[in-house]
């Protein structure tokens, strides 16, 4: 291994960390209905709908079983609707209902009010330097 090879490894492992306790420390800090995979798929819903379940499914990593988990409890929530495809009755899109966006809209701000608090003993430079950092890490998952 090189040191090159090594110095990104041990990015790589700091980055998954660091981003693994920050996502549990935004999921703490606001109790949802629902579970954070059914808002994690909400939230796919809302930036990508109205999308097909086969989609969906793909975007979330998960299975066409645990989908159909996750789908059930969308739409019990009343937070998604399911419209059959003209063109392809076996298939059929989800969107995202008012509640859904409503529900999706609370999170975010919960989690940007954790954040901010968090953020507010950062010094001018340190936010700048997570400010640009942000920039790569949308670069770094963008599908």
């Amino acid at each position: 291994m090189t040191a090159v090879a090594g110095q990104e490894l041990a990015t790589a492992v700091r980055l998954g960390d660091v981003v693994g306790r920050l996502v549990r420390m935004l999921r703490r800090s606001h109790v949802t209905p629902v579970s954070s995979s059914v808002m994690s798929a909400l939230a796919t819903v809302v930036r990508y709908g109205p999308i097909r379940l086969g989609e969906l499914a793909d975007r979330e990593g998960v299975t066409p079983a645990t989908l159909s988990k996750i789908v059930t409890a969308l739409e019990r929530e009343g937070y998604t609707s399911r419209r059959t495809d003209p063109s392809d009755r076996r298939a059929a899109f989800l969107s995202a209902t008012a509640a859904g966006q409503a529900a999706l809209d609370e999170l975010l701000s919960a989690r940007a009010h954790v954040l901010v608090e968090a953020m507010a003993s950062l010094s001018d430079a340190d936010a700048a330097a997570l400010a640009a950092g942000l920039d790569v890490i949308e670069r770094l998952i963008a599908t």
